[in-house]
Protein backbone atom coordinates (compact mmCIF):
# COMPACT_ATOMS: atom_id res chain seq x y z
CA UNK A 1 0.00 0.00 0.00
CA UNK A 2 2.99 2.21 -0.35
CA UNK A 3 2.82 3.43 -3.95
CA UNK A 4 1.17 6.46 -5.46
CA UNK A 5 -0.27 4.22 -8.16
CA UNK A 6 -2.43 2.39 -5.63
CA UNK A 7 -4.78 5.35 -5.63
CA UNK A 8 -5.25 5.06 -9.36
CA UNK A 9 -5.52 1.32 -9.04
CA UNK A 10 -8.13 1.69 -6.31
CA UNK A 11 -10.23 4.10 -8.33
CA UNK A 12 -9.98 1.97 -11.45
CA UNK A 13 -10.78 -1.41 -9.94
CA UNK A 14 -14.03 -0.05 -8.59
CA UNK A 15 -15.29 0.25 -12.18
CA UNK A 16 -14.37 -3.28 -13.28
CA UNK A 17 -17.04 -5.79 -14.13
CA UNK A 18 -15.10 -8.46 -16.00
CA UNK A 19 -15.24 -12.00 -14.65
CA UNK A 20 -12.19 -14.20 -14.22
CA UNK A 21 -10.35 -15.00 -17.45
CA UNK A 22 -11.01 -18.45 -18.88
CA UNK A 23 -8.13 -18.70 -21.35
CA UNK A 24 -4.47 -19.16 -20.52
CA UNK A 25 -2.24 -16.14 -19.88
CA UNK A 26 -0.55 -14.34 -22.77
CA UNK A 27 2.92 -15.06 -21.43
CA UNK A 28 5.08 -17.71 -19.77
CA UNK A 29 4.05 -19.03 -16.37
CA UNK A 30 7.02 -21.27 -15.62
CA UNK A 31 9.60 -20.93 -12.85
CA UNK A 32 12.22 -19.09 -14.87
CA UNK A 33 14.47 -22.20 -14.94
CA UNK A 34 15.10 -22.02 -11.18
CA UNK A 35 13.78 -25.09 -9.31
CA UNK A 36 13.85 -23.24 -5.97
CA UNK A 37 11.42 -20.70 -7.41
CA UNK A 38 8.75 -23.20 -8.38
CA UNK A 39 5.52 -22.15 -6.68
CA UNK A 40 4.62 -24.60 -3.92
CA UNK A 41 1.28 -23.00 -3.13
CA UNK A 42 -0.56 -19.69 -3.00
CA UNK A 43 -2.86 -19.42 -0.03
CA UNK A 44 -5.19 -16.83 1.45
CA UNK A 45 -3.66 -15.30 4.57
CA UNK A 46 -5.13 -13.23 7.40
CA UNK A 47 -5.60 -9.62 6.34
CA UNK A 48 -2.57 -7.38 6.62
CA UNK A 49 0.67 -7.24 4.64
CA UNK A 50 3.52 -8.90 6.55
CA UNK A 51 6.91 -7.14 6.59
CA UNK A 52 9.65 -9.28 8.13
CA UNK A 53 12.63 -7.94 10.05
CA UNK A 54 16.11 -8.37 8.47
CA UNK A 55 16.74 -11.55 10.47
CA UNK A 56 13.23 -12.86 9.99
CA UNK A 57 12.62 -13.35 13.71
CA UNK A 58 10.16 -10.44 13.97
CA UNK A 59 7.51 -9.07 11.66
CA UNK A 60 5.12 -6.17 11.16
CA UNK A 61 1.50 -6.66 10.14
CA UNK A 62 -0.01 -3.55 8.56
CA UNK A 63 -3.80 -3.80 8.84
CA UNK A 64 -6.91 -1.91 9.90
CA UNK A 65 -8.14 -1.81 13.48
CA UNK A 66 -11.78 -2.16 14.47
CA UNK A 67 -12.35 1.50 13.62
CA UNK A 68 -10.98 1.23 10.07
CA UNK A 69 -7.61 2.90 10.74
CA UNK A 70 -4.43 1.30 9.43
CA UNK A 71 -2.13 0.39 12.34
CA UNK A 72 1.16 -1.46 12.83
CA UNK A 73 1.25 -4.71 14.79
CA UNK A 74 4.65 -6.18 15.69
CA UNK A 75 5.11 -9.84 16.58
CA UNK A 76 7.52 -12.74 16.36
CA UNK A 77 7.55 -16.53 16.24
CA UNK A 78 7.30 -16.47 20.04
CA UNK A 79 4.93 -13.52 20.50
CA UNK A 80 1.55 -12.66 19.05
CA UNK A 81 1.44 -9.33 17.16
CA UNK A 82 0.82 -6.31 19.40
CA UNK A 83 -0.36 -2.95 18.11
CA UNK A 84 2.34 -0.30 18.62
CA UNK A 85 0.37 2.56 17.06
CA UNK A 86 -3.13 2.17 18.53
CA UNK A 87 -2.40 4.59 21.37
CA UNK A 88 -0.89 8.03 21.06
CA UNK A 89 2.81 8.38 21.81
CA UNK A 90 4.94 11.46 22.28
CA UNK A 91 6.15 12.73 18.88
CA UNK A 92 4.10 10.07 17.07
CA UNK A 93 1.06 10.35 14.77
CA UNK A 94 -2.42 10.42 16.25
CA UNK A 95 -3.96 7.07 17.13
CA UNK A 96 -6.88 7.64 14.74
CA UNK A 97 -4.68 8.46 11.74
CA UNK A 98 -3.43 5.90 9.22
CA UNK A 99 0.06 4.40 9.51
CA UNK A 100 1.32 2.88 6.26
CA UNK A 101 4.41 1.94 4.24
CA UNK A 102 6.29 0.24 7.11
CA UNK A 103 9.93 -0.73 6.54
CA UNK A 104 12.57 -2.06 8.90
CA UNK A 105 15.86 -0.26 9.27
CA UNK A 106 18.57 -2.82 8.37
CA UNK A 107 19.81 -2.83 11.97
CA UNK A 108 16.43 -4.13 13.11
CA UNK A 109 16.35 -1.42 15.78
CA UNK A 110 13.97 0.96 13.99
CA UNK A 111 10.77 0.86 11.97
CA UNK A 112 10.16 3.60 9.40
CA UNK A 113 6.60 4.43 8.35
CA UNK A 114 4.30 6.97 6.75
CA UNK A 115 2.09 8.64 9.35
CA UNK A 116 -1.01 10.55 8.29
CA UNK A 117 -0.99 14.15 9.47
CA UNK A 118 -3.54 15.53 11.90
CA UNK A 119 -4.81 18.12 9.44
CA UNK A 120 -4.74 18.23 5.66
CA UNK A 121 -6.71 19.79 2.83
CA UNK A 122 -9.15 17.18 1.59
CA UNK A 123 -10.64 17.48 -1.91
CA UNK A 124 -14.20 18.71 -2.16
CA UNK A 125 -17.01 16.17 -2.61
CA UNK A 126 -14.94 13.02 -2.20
CA UNK A 127 -15.78 9.96 -0.15
CA UNK A 128 -13.83 8.74 2.84
CA UNK A 129 -12.65 5.79 0.74
CA UNK A 130 -11.09 8.13 -1.82
CA UNK A 131 -9.38 10.05 0.99
CA UNK A 132 -8.10 6.74 2.32
CA UNK A 133 -6.79 5.92 -1.16
CA UNK A 134 -4.97 9.25 -1.35
CA UNK A 135 -3.29 8.60 2.00
CA UNK A 136 -2.33 5.11 0.84
CA UNK A 137 -0.81 6.71 -2.23
CA UNK A 138 1.51 8.91 -0.18
CA UNK A 139 -0.46 12.14 0.20
CA UNK A 140 -0.71 13.99 3.53
CA UNK A 141 1.84 11.78 5.28
CA UNK A 142 5.17 12.43 6.99
CA UNK A 143 8.18 10.18 7.63
CA UNK A 144 8.26 8.71 11.14
CA UNK A 145 10.68 6.41 12.91
CA UNK A 146 9.87 4.27 15.94
CA UNK A 147 11.33 1.48 18.01
CA UNK A 148 9.82 -1.98 17.32
CA UNK A 149 8.04 -1.81 20.67
CA UNK A 150 6.71 1.70 19.95
CA UNK A 151 8.55 3.20 22.93
CA UNK A 152 10.30 6.04 21.07
CA UNK A 153 9.03 8.15 18.18
CA UNK A 154 10.65 10.70 15.87
CA UNK A 155 9.24 12.59 12.91
CA UNK A 156 12.20 12.68 10.54
CA UNK A 157 10.61 14.74 7.79
CA UNK A 158 7.44 16.78 7.40
CA UNK A 159 6.12 17.53 3.92
CA UNK A 160 3.41 19.97 4.95
CA UNK A 161 3.74 23.26 3.09
CA UNK A 162 7.38 22.68 2.16
CA UNK A 163 9.19 22.49 -1.16
CA UNK A 164 8.90 18.71 -0.98
CA UNK A 165 5.20 18.91 -1.80
CA UNK A 166 2.60 17.19 0.30
CA UNK A 167 3.72 13.61 0.80
CA UNK A 168 6.11 10.79 -0.10
CA UNK A 169 6.58 7.10 -0.87
CA UNK A 170 9.49 4.98 0.33
CA UNK A 171 11.74 4.84 2.36
CA UNK A 172 14.42 2.49 0.95
CA UNK A 173 17.50 2.02 3.17
CA UNK A 174 20.88 0.90 1.91
CA UNK A 175 21.88 -2.52 3.36
CA UNK A 176 24.29 -0.91 5.82
CA UNK A 177 21.53 1.43 7.00
CA UNK A 178 23.62 4.57 6.46
CA UNK A 179 21.62 6.08 3.59
CA UNK A 180 17.96 6.28 2.59
CA UNK A 181 16.00 7.18 -0.55
CA UNK A 182 12.39 8.27 -0.90
CA UNK A 183 10.18 9.82 -3.59
CA UNK A 184 8.43 13.08 -2.74
CA UNK A 185 5.73 15.11 -4.45
CA UNK A 186 6.90 18.33 -6.08
CA UNK A 187 3.99 19.31 -8.29
CA UNK A 188 0.78 18.37 -10.05
CA UNK A 189 0.76 16.77 -13.48
CA UNK A 190 -2.39 14.76 -14.17
CA UNK A 191 -2.84 11.93 -13.55
CA UNK A 192 0.33 10.82 -11.75
CA UNK A 193 1.79 14.05 -10.41
CA UNK A 194 5.43 15.16 -10.45
CA UNK A 195 7.85 13.42 -8.08
CA UNK A 196 11.54 13.48 -7.32
CA UNK A 197 13.94 11.06 -5.64
CA UNK A 198 15.85 12.22 -2.58
CA UNK A 199 18.97 10.52 -1.21
CA UNK A 200 19.94 11.32 2.39
CA UNK A 201 22.38 10.14 5.02
CA UNK A 202 20.83 8.45 8.04
CA UNK A 203 22.62 9.30 11.28
CA UNK A 204 22.14 8.95 15.03
CA UNK A 205 23.69 11.51 17.36
CA UNK A 206 25.49 10.77 20.63
CA UNK A 207 22.11 10.47 22.37
CA UNK A 208 20.77 8.04 19.79
CA UNK A 209 18.45 10.57 18.16
CA UNK A 210 18.05 9.75 14.43
CA UNK A 211 17.87 12.21 11.54
CA UNK A 212 18.31 12.61 7.80
CA UNK A 213 21.21 14.81 6.70
CA UNK A 214 22.86 15.84 3.43
CA UNK A 215 19.69 15.50 1.38
CA UNK A 216 20.20 15.66 -2.40
CA UNK A 217 18.07 15.19 -5.50
CA UNK A 218 18.96 12.07 -7.53
CA UNK A 219 15.93 11.98 -9.84
CA UNK A 220 16.90 10.33 -13.16
CA UNK A 221 16.81 12.62 -16.16
CA UNK A 222 13.52 12.34 -18.03
CA UNK A 223 11.52 11.01 -15.06
CA UNK A 224 8.32 12.83 -14.11
CA UNK A 225 6.82 10.09 -11.98
CA UNK A 226 9.05 7.82 -9.89
CA UNK A 227 8.84 5.63 -6.78
CA UNK A 228 11.31 3.52 -4.85
CA UNK A 229 11.52 -0.24 -4.58
CA UNK A 230 14.46 -1.44 -2.50
CA UNK A 231 18.24 -1.80 -2.65
CA UNK A 232 20.22 -4.79 -3.84
CA UNK A 233 22.87 -6.14 -1.44
CA UNK A 234 25.58 -4.12 -3.23
CA UNK A 235 24.22 -0.96 -1.58
CA UNK A 236 24.12 1.09 -4.77
CA UNK A 237 21.58 -0.60 -7.07
CA UNK A 238 18.12 0.81 -6.29
CA UNK A 239 15.04 -0.68 -7.92
CA UNK A 240 12.59 2.00 -9.05
CA UNK A 241 9.32 2.28 -10.96
CA UNK A 242 9.39 5.26 -13.33
CA UNK A 243 8.29 6.81 -16.63
CA UNK A 244 11.75 7.75 -17.90
CA UNK A 245 11.38 8.78 -21.53
CA UNK A 246 7.82 7.43 -21.63
CA UNK A 247 5.11 9.80 -22.82
CA UNK A 248 2.30 7.98 -20.99
CA UNK A 249 3.16 7.03 -17.41
CA UNK A 250 0.69 4.14 -17.64
CA UNK A 251 3.52 2.43 -19.53
CA UNK A 252 5.92 2.67 -16.59
CA UNK A 253 8.90 0.31 -16.46
CA UNK A 254 11.15 -1.26 -13.85
CA UNK A 255 14.65 0.24 -13.65
CA UNK A 256 17.81 -0.18 -11.63
CA UNK A 257 19.30 3.17 -10.61
CA UNK A 258 22.94 3.30 -9.53
CA UNK A 259 22.78 5.92 -6.76
CA UNK A 260 26.55 6.44 -6.91
CA UNK A 261 26.81 7.22 -10.64
CA UNK A 262 23.25 8.09 -11.63
CA UNK A 263 23.26 5.38 -14.29
CA UNK A 264 19.90 3.81 -15.13
CA UNK A 265 19.12 0.41 -16.66
CA UNK A 266 15.65 -0.44 -18.00
CA UNK A 267 14.71 -4.02 -17.02
CA UNK A 268 11.25 -4.42 -18.58
CA UNK A 269 11.32 -1.96 -21.49
CA UNK A 270 7.59 -2.31 -22.16
CA UNK A 271 6.15 1.19 -22.66
CA UNK A 272 2.70 -0.21 -23.47
CA UNK A 273 2.44 -2.26 -20.26
CA UNK A 274 2.03 -1.37 -16.59
CA UNK A 275 5.09 -2.61 -14.60
CA UNK A 276 5.31 -1.48 -10.98
CA UNK A 277 6.19 -2.28 -7.33
CA UNK A 278 9.48 -4.07 -7.97
CA UNK A 279 11.24 -5.65 -4.96
CA UNK A 280 14.67 -7.30 -4.99
CA UNK A 281 14.84 -10.70 -3.31
CA UNK A 282 17.01 -10.74 -0.16
CA UNK A 283 20.06 -11.95 -2.12
CA UNK A 284 19.37 -9.54 -5.02
CA UNK A 285 19.13 -12.28 -7.67
CA UNK A 286 15.37 -12.15 -8.22
CA UNK A 287 12.81 -9.36 -8.58
CA UNK A 288 9.12 -9.53 -7.71
CA UNK A 289 6.91 -7.00 -9.53
CA UNK A 290 3.34 -6.53 -10.70
CA UNK A 291 2.52 -6.21 -14.38
CA UNK A 292 -0.25 -6.11 -16.95
CA UNK A 293 1.99 -8.30 -19.14
CA UNK A 294 -0.33 -11.33 -18.89
CA UNK A 295 -3.04 -9.20 -20.55
CA UNK A 296 -0.91 -7.77 -23.33
CA UNK A 297 -3.36 -8.96 -26.01
CA UNK A 298 -5.94 -6.59 -24.50
CA UNK A 299 -4.65 -3.00 -24.86
CA UNK A 300 -7.17 -1.73 -22.31
CA UNK A 301 -5.89 -3.85 -19.44
CA UNK A 302 -2.90 -1.58 -18.82
CA UNK A 303 -5.15 1.48 -18.70
CA UNK A 304 -5.90 3.09 -15.35
CA UNK A 305 -9.64 2.68 -15.74
CA UNK A 306 -9.56 -1.05 -16.62
CA UNK A 307 -6.30 -2.19 -15.07
CA UNK A 308 -5.64 -5.89 -14.50
CA UNK A 309 -2.28 -7.11 -13.18
CA UNK A 310 -0.60 -10.24 -11.85
CA UNK A 311 2.62 -10.82 -9.94
CA UNK A 312 5.71 -11.63 -11.96
CA UNK A 313 9.26 -12.76 -11.23
CA UNK A 314 12.41 -12.00 -13.17
CA UNK A 315 16.15 -12.21 -12.74
CA UNK A 316 17.94 -9.05 -11.62
CA UNK A 317 19.20 -8.45 -15.18
CA UNK A 318 15.64 -8.44 -16.54
CA UNK A 319 15.77 -11.94 -18.02
CA UNK A 320 13.44 -14.81 -17.20
CA UNK A 321 10.29 -12.73 -16.83
CA UNK A 322 7.38 -15.02 -15.93
CA UNK A 323 3.95 -14.89 -14.31
CA UNK A 324 3.53 -16.45 -10.86
CA UNK A 325 -0.08 -15.63 -9.86
CA UNK A 326 -3.43 -16.11 -11.60
CA UNK A 327 -5.86 -14.00 -9.61
CA UNK A 328 -7.75 -13.14 -12.78
CA UNK A 329 -7.98 -16.67 -14.21
CA UNK A 330 -10.42 -19.43 -13.38
CA UNK A 331 -9.31 -22.91 -12.28
CA UNK A 332 -6.42 -21.69 -10.11
CA UNK A 333 -6.33 -21.88 -6.29
CA UNK A 334 -6.00 -18.11 -6.03
CA UNK A 335 -8.71 -17.35 -8.60
CA UNK A 336 -11.06 -14.69 -7.31
CA UNK A 337 -14.70 -15.44 -6.71
CA UNK A 338 -15.89 -11.85 -6.75
CA UNK A 339 -16.94 -11.86 -10.39
CA UNK A 340 -14.67 -8.99 -11.41
CA UNK A 341 -11.06 -8.28 -12.17
CA UNK A 342 -8.40 -7.52 -9.59
CA UNK A 343 -5.03 -5.85 -9.34
CA UNK A 344 -1.96 -7.51 -7.87
CA UNK A 345 -0.61 -4.65 -5.75
CA UNK A 346 2.68 -5.11 -3.87
CA UNK A 347 4.58 -7.69 -1.86
CA UNK A 348 7.29 -8.29 0.74
CA UNK A 349 9.90 -11.09 0.69
CA UNK A 350 10.60 -13.26 3.70
CA UNK A 351 14.37 -13.03 4.39
CA UNK A 352 14.94 -16.75 3.75
CA UNK A 353 13.36 -16.38 0.30
CA UNK A 354 10.85 -19.17 0.88
CA UNK A 355 7.73 -17.00 0.82
CA UNK A 356 6.31 -13.59 -0.14
CA UNK A 357 3.42 -11.76 1.50
CA UNK A 358 1.35 -10.03 -1.21
CA UNK A 359 -1.74 -7.86 -1.55
CA UNK A 360 -4.44 -8.33 -4.20
CA UNK A 361 -6.86 -5.45 -4.60
CA UNK A 362 -10.62 -5.39 -5.15
CA UNK A 363 -11.38 -1.80 -4.34
CA UNK A 364 -11.88 -1.02 -1.53
CA UNK A 365 -10.82 -4.44 -0.25
CA UNK A 366 -7.22 -5.66 -0.03
CA UNK A 367 -6.78 -9.40 0.22
CA UNK A 368 -3.55 -10.77 1.69
CA UNK A 369 -2.02 -13.90 0.17
CA UNK A 370 1.13 -15.91 0.82
CA UNK A 371 3.19 -17.18 -2.11
CA UNK A 372 5.31 -20.14 -0.98
CA UNK A 373 8.21 -21.54 -3.03
CA UNK A 374 9.63 -25.06 -3.22
CA UNK A 375 12.97 -23.78 -1.95
CA UNK A 376 14.83 -20.62 -1.07
CA UNK A 377 14.06 -18.41 -4.05
CA UNK A 378 16.57 -15.60 -3.62
CA UNK A 379 16.91 -15.90 0.14
CA UNK A 380 19.71 -14.29 2.14
CA UNK A 381 22.35 -16.96 2.78
CA UNK A 382 22.94 -15.74 6.34
CA UNK A 383 19.28 -16.19 7.22
CA UNK A 384 19.16 -19.57 5.46
CA UNK A 385 22.11 -20.70 7.62
CA UNK A 386 19.68 -20.92 10.53
CA UNK A 387 21.66 -18.65 12.85
CA UNK A 388 19.28 -15.76 13.74
CA UNK A 389 22.05 -14.03 15.70
CA UNK A 390 23.77 -13.10 12.43
CA UNK A 391 22.29 -9.91 11.14
CA UNK A 392 22.18 -10.05 7.34
CA UNK A 393 22.39 -6.28 6.97
CA UNK A 394 23.05 -3.13 8.92
CA UNK A 395 25.09 -2.43 12.00
CA UNK A 396 24.71 -4.35 15.23
CA UNK A 397 23.41 -2.36 18.18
Amino acid sequence: MRAVMLLLVALSVGSMSASAQKKEPDGPSDNGSDPACVIKDITRAPDGLVVWSPTGDEFIVNKKDAGGTYQLYVGSDKKQPVCITCVERQNGPLANRHKLQPHWHPSGRWIELAGEREKHSKPILVTSKVVEGLVQSGLWVDIYLTRPDGSQWYRLKSFSGGQGGDGFTGVAFTPNGKQAVWAQIVGNAFPFGRWELILADFVEDSHGVPSFTNQRNITPKGATWVETGNFAPDGKSLLISADIGIRDAQGMDQYILDVTTGGVRNLTNSPNLWDEHGRFSPDGRKILYMSSFPFKSNPFRHNTLLLHTEFMLMNSDGSGQHQITHFNWSDYPESNARGRGSVAANGEWRPDGRAISVLNLFFPIYETWTIAFNGSCGGDVRVRSGDPSKRPTGDKP
